[in-house]
């Protein structure tokens, strides 16, 4: 007998570096996420200003095309994004790139982790939508005195993108790392500790602009979004950089470029009791197909069931290890599939940070496998 295997979790997304997915989640992990067609005519939500010079006032750092900049010319982006119920983006597609061809859209899609909008609402309150967001490039004004050789986007190794901040000496050229595979990072304890004291008891957002270097770790950090400002809410952001370290495979840029990332944290209010899970896990480890062989209901195959979905529940560890793994439900029932799924969840591993900016740990997921049981030579 063969077996087939497909695994998938809601929104999961597989890591994009070609070589932490041969090394970890292989072919075994193959979630499948779809998201709606951009509609570029769809009126945005909210639109983001993004200065080429600090007359914007306060926190901002620009993620521009480099040839752009130096031309000194402007643009503007419609991003499709996924806003979940925090007014985080946490998927985004570009809709509309005026003027083409000119890198306005991929250096959009840079600062997804940086994007907060008004959450969407619903009926029962906040809730996730898919939205656009217009974002508008505004043009350098005066002589452009941008300096230093372009760099690739570390993922798309396509773009070249000059990076402004209002709390640097000087423009740079740098590679971005928009989707980091974190080796370590804060923990939930770690996150309601740092809650600022003047936070007033609501929830606060911040986003940290951190060079990374070889061995993964984070400096030169300065806090580029925070909301609601005066709050604390970016020093405390900040103080919790040195708990963040990049996996080794993603640390280094090509040509050994300037690596640059981004790292949105959450402040829940103090107290809070909403049960905490992850909605849309980022798997960097998948079960072994070998063990999957050895797990397949033997009362599902005696009754010449060849396929069936079960769901298993479990807690997430510091790391993203997955613990306490049960079954939830199985389609069909009473064959084992279920706990088949729990089995196998236990052996997978999520990246331990989330793109809304929240911790993994303690939370809880629900993760559906599919076995496929087909005869073959």
């Amino acid at each position: 007998m063969m077996l087939q295997l497909v695994a998938a979790a809601a929104l999961a997304a597989a890591p994009q570096n070609p070589d932490v997915t041969s090394q970890t989640a292989g072919s075994a992990v193959a979630p499948v996420t779809v998201h709606p067609l951009p509609n570029a005519k769809t009126p945005p939500a909210a639109t983001v200003e993004v200065p080429a010079d600090d007359s914007a006032g306060g926190h901002w750092a620009s993620i521009w095309p480099h040839d752009a900049y130096v031309e000194r010319i402007g643009g503007r982006v419609i991003l499709t994004c996924d806003i979940d119920r925090y007014g985080i983006a946490e998927w985004c597609q570009v809709a509309a790139e005026t003027p083409p061809r000119k890198g306005f859209g991929q250096a959009a899609l840079e600062m997804r982790p940086s994007l907060k909008v008004p959450p969407p609402r619903g009926p029962d309150g906040p809730t996730d939508a898919v939205e656009n967001i217009a974002i508008n490039f505004r043009p350098p004004q005066g002589d452009a005195d941008f300096a230093g050789a372009p760099v690739g986007d570390f993922e798309t190794s396509s773009a070249n993108f000059s990076m402004l901040a209002n709390q640097l000496s000087e423009k740079q050229s740098i590679t971005v790392l928009n989707n980091p595979v974190w080796a370590s990072a804060a923990s939930h304890a770690d996150v309601e500790a740092a809650y600022p004291r003047k936070g007033g008891g609501v929830e606060g957002f911040a986003v940290d602009h951190c060079q990374v270097d070889g061995q993964g770790r984070l400096s030169r950090c300065q806090v580029i979004k925070e909301a609601p400002e005066d709050h604390g809410f970016g020093k405390a952001a900040i103080s919790l950089a040195a708990r963040f370290r990049v996996a080794p495979q993603w640390s280094v840029a090509p040509h050994r470029a300037e690596l640059w990332t981004d790292v949105p944290i959450r402040f829940p209010p103090p107290g809070e009791t909403e049960p905490r899970s992850v909605r849309a896990p980022y798997w960097v480890a998948g079960f072994d197909p070998a063990q999957a062989l050895k797990v397949y209901p033997p009362e599902a195959a005696d009754k010449g069931v060849t396929t069936g979905r079960g769901v298993a529940e479990c807690t997430v560890a510091t790391d993203g290890g997955l613990a306490g793994c049960k079954p939830d439900e199985s389609d069909p029932a009473g064959l084992g599939f279920g706990e088949a799924a729990a089995r196998l969840a236990s052996t997978m591993r999520m990246n331990p940070w989330t793109r809304d900016g929240a911790p993994v740990d303690g939370a809880t997921v629900l993760v559906t496998i599919r076995l496929n049981l087909e005869a073959g030579s």
